[in-house]
């Protein structure tokens, strides 16, 4: 699936990918976030050896409207809520800014607490 603008010029295509790369990104961001999380998919391609872009983010699209769900990791002694809501923020401006789409929702899961700097690789 993809968001599709048509333009004088022709067409724009933006695959869920580059959107999934673009929250990814924008939520690895945050001081008290110290990993994305993954889901089944996401850790047998990395068992694999092979590294998605966007991993810990899923994306649903409908025509030029922008459904997310993010899994975060995040560092022990933060507000969870807060983080949560400063990544939902941030994710929702980024994408819509690269992408001129609607986001309409920011899911957000805390799938798991690290203590330190340590991360989900390290």
């Amino acid at each position: 699936m993809e968001t599709t603008e048509v333009n004088e010029w022709g067409s724009i295509h933006i695959s869920q990918r580059v959107i999934a790369s673009i929250a990814a990104l924008t939520a690895a961001q945050s001081a008290y976030v110290a990993d994305l999380g993954t889901n089944i998919a996401e850790v047998a391609a990395e068992k694999l050896g092979r590294t998605l872009p966007g991993r810990g983010v899923d994306v649903s699209i409908d025509g030029r409207r922008i459904e997310l769900t993010v899994r975060l990791v995040v560092r022990y002694g933060c507000r969870i809520p807060d983080v949560a809501l400063e990544v939902q923020k941030s994710v929702k401006d980024a994408v819509e800014k690269a992408t001129t789409c609607t986001v309409t929702a920011v899911h957000i899961i805390v799938q798991q607490l690290v203590f330190g700097e340590e991360d989900r690789h390290g």
